[in-house]
């Protein structure tokens, strides 16, 4: 299973250091991210100037791009119309407490 947490190496390429010191490298025949500006590894999404392009990056370091979506429940006409009559039942007694008569209004 894939990390969803934000990568330098990012497959979208969107990851993106403010002090401009992202320097990926190829080491062993693998793609590694070091930082310019300390001589060291990138921390990735726990450095203080790591952003991502597309907005995609969360406040506890994960990828909005990396999650997966879940599908929407299709919901049956059957329970529409039965919801829709709860709201309407909430409405009449809310105009109901309000002195109104709803059935003189349809």
């Amino acid at each position: 299973m894939a990390s969803t947490k934000c990568s330098p190496i990012c497959p979208f390429r969107a990851f993106y250091c403010t002090k401009k010191a992202l320097i990926i490298k190829r080491v062993g025949g693998r793609l590694e991210a070091w930082c310019a500006w300390t001589g060291d590894r990138c921390i990735g999404y726990k450095c203080q100037f790591a952003t991502c392009t597309k907005h995609a990056l969360l406040p506890d370091g994960t990828c909005r791009l990396k999650i997966k979506r879940t599908k929407r429940k299709e919901i049956s006409i059957e329970e529409q119309a039965a919801k829709i009559e709860r709201e309407m039942g909430n409405i009449r007694g809310k105009l109901k407490k309000l002195g109104y008569d709803f059935d003189r209004l349809e």
